[in-house]
């Protein structure tokens, strides 16, 4: 339906206290105008609104599901089982079955996003992933749990309880796509999307024994998805074999009308082939392994950990890959500046009712009607760390006015130029995709040193949400029986090559834990 905006002219006290937030003098006979022309512009700005369309029906079969029984999700990775699916769809998924995190909109289908905050609230319309899902064939059978507004690498804030880890129940699956990277550990789930601001595709992947692929910046449409900053946020498949990865980013890959992140030499990828056609050997690829990201005492990079990633590359070098190390300094700021600017973009978007403002992309109206109703009832539903975040951002901009933000996206450019550089030399980047393995449920520590774990485990991952080149995590290695992964990154549309080379790491030498 069309939201219904009805006519809301401010009055005088009305302005009179908005002037007092701006800090604003006016006059009486000032005041007086304003109140006039106010009524005017805000009459003409709402009877604008009321010219939009009612959302068309979605089309297919939709049955909006429940929540789980207890013995259906012994992960607890499931917030919704739900049915989905469009009659004459069909394509590289037909026949599989995909979970979509829970900020992915469905229509008709409950949206979350990890909280209380948006309980209650049902999109209208697929976001352009859902729709490119169900037009390729697939089925999408569940919402995934996933940390609050994804504000941690942790999985331990969510408002449906943690999502435990299919290795050990007694650690936490990661986040904040936990909840998509347990579930495909499941029978009756094929495949996962997760979203991805600072490793939060990744991460999970790499302590649940899964791939997890994020693209190059814009490959997949962020359109109608819950974020924290567009200019780093990532939507990115998870599936147990890189076939799968390469049929969901196959299937949801290209320009969007709905999102300018996208650039116009966007090129057409064909992934499933790439992965169809992978060598049986790994001859003649360039792998750098970035010191930066192997060191102990900037990264906390566990002994354990720095162990079972060696043991990965020795059996890519076993494979014929030419492995060498190669020093990128701008690595060890990429997460500084992610989560600087991620700071003030989460206070932004959260305004602007999780759509933000100026840009040219499809907005999501009633997300914003929503988040505004929810914001002004009480935001004490949200994590400690979202509040912490919307707290810092006031301070940022009361103190900086902005400076700290736009610095923060300045450096974008830097960073990216930093990875092109290493790419002069080197056909892919290896790294360690977490410092240590999966989080134990009994962490001992205190509240503020659980906060900073969850962010602190992006140090190897956010970098590429900065950079905006892709990355993949592979189950390569092991401790402890856990998977330990290791992340590979590529120039910019290099995905068809990454999913070759894992298919070929996949074929000859196996996962691992096995």
């Amino acid at each position: 339906m069309v939201l219904e905006i009805s006519s809301n002219p401010p009055t005088r006290d009305e302005l009179q206290e908005h002037a007092r937030r701006w800090r604003l003098s006016l006059s009486e006979q000032e005041l007086e105008t304003v109140t006039e022309l106010a009524r005017r512009l805000v009459e003409s700005a709402e009877a604008a609104a009321r010219l939009a369309s009612p959302p068309p029906t979605a089309p297919g079969r939709r049955n909006p599901g429940r929540r789980p029984e207890p013995n259906e999700d012994p992960y607890n990775a499931i917030v919704r089982w739900c049915d989905v699916e469009l009659e004459g769809g069909e394509g590289v998924l037909s026949g599989l079955r995909i979970a979509l995190k829970d900020c992915i909109a469905v229509a008709g289908v409950p949206l979350t996003g990890g909280s209380t905050l948006l309980e209650g609230f049902v999109p209208e319309e697929d976001c352009t992933l859902a729709h490119r899902v169900l037009e390729a064939g697939g089925r999408i059978v569940a919402v995934t749990n996933m940390d609050c507004l994804g504000w941690s690498g942790y999985g331990d804030t969510s408002a449906h309880g943690l999502t435990l880890n299919p290795f050990d129940p007694t650690r936490t699956a990661g986040g904040s796509s936990g909840g998509s990277a347990a579930a495909v550990h499941y029978e009756n789930v094929d495949a996962a999307f997760g979203c991805d601001t600072g490793g939060s595709v990744r991460l999970p992947a790499g302590f649940c024994g899964a791939i997890g692929l994020k693209p190059t910046y814009g490959l997949i449409p962020y359109t109608r998805i819950l974020g924290i900053d567009r200019a780093v946020d990532h939507a990115g498949p998870i599936a147990r074999t890189a076939d799968g990865v390469a049929r969901l980013l196959d299937a949801t890959a290209g320009p969007d009308p709905g999102d300018p992140r996208q650039g116009a030499d966007m090129p057409t990828l064909d992934c499933v082939r790439a992965v169809a056609e992978a060598s049986d050997d790994l001859s003649g690829l360039r792998i750098a392994v970035v010191s930066e990201s192997i060191d102990g005492e900037t990264i906390g990079l566990t002994d354990e950990v720095r162990s079972a990633f060696w043991s990965g590359i020795d059996r890519f070098a076993a494979l014929g890959a030419r492995i060498s190390e190669i020093c990128v300094p701008a690595h060890l700021i990429g997460g500084s500046v992610d989560l600087a600017g991620c700071i003030e973009g989460t206070h932004a978007l959260m305004s602007g009712g999780g759509n933000g403002y100026l840009w040219l992309g499809r907005y999501w109206p009633e997300l914003g009607r929503a988040m505004a109703q929810r914001l002004d009832s009480g935001a004490n539903g949200l994590s400690l760390r979202v509040k912490l975040i919307l707290l810092c951002a006031e301070h940022l901009r009361e103190r900086h006015g902005g400076a700290v933000y736009a610095t923060a996206h300045n450096l974008h450019g830097e960073v990216r130029e930093a990875y092109d550089a290493a790419f002069a030399d080197v056909d892919v980047l290896a790294t360690r995709t977490a410092p240590w393995l999966a989080h134990r449920l009994d962490f001992d520590g205190s509240l503020s040193e659980r906060i900073l774990r969850g962010w602190d485990v992006t140090a190897n991952t956010a970098p590429m949400n900065v950079s905006g080149h892709p990355a993949i995590s592979l189950p390569v290695a092991e401790a402890q029986g856990l998977p330990v992964g290791t992340m590979l990154i590529g120039p910019y549309f290099s995905e068809p090559r990454l999913l070759a080379v894992a298919r070929t790491y996949e074929a000859t030498t196996g996962w691992r834990p096995t």
